[in-house]
């Protein structure tokens, strides 16, 4: 086994830093709805791989439409 890549490492940094920073953002200030789509696996470089998120990211936003309704209210 090698030790992780420079670029992982950093990668995993980043994804660290940002992670203590909305947690401390939220806490501070909480969301009135929290959508989290599920995309930890898809890595930071790979682009070619946006569909698959946003797709991720309509599913998600599908299951809290109800909850999203409840909160934006009706819409003229």
């Amino acid at each position: 086994d090698q030790p992780p890549g420079l670029m992982y490492a950093i990668a995993n940094s980043v994804n660290i830093f940002q992670d203590r920073i909305t947690r401390s953002r939220l806490a501070g200030d909480p969301a009135d709805i929290l959508l989290s789509p599920k995309v930890a696996h898809i890595g930071m470089l790979e682009f070619y791989r946006a569909a698959e998120a946003i797709e991720e990211g309509e599913r998600c936003v599908q299951k809290a439409l109800a909850e999203i309704r409840e909160v934006v209210g009706p819409r003229a």
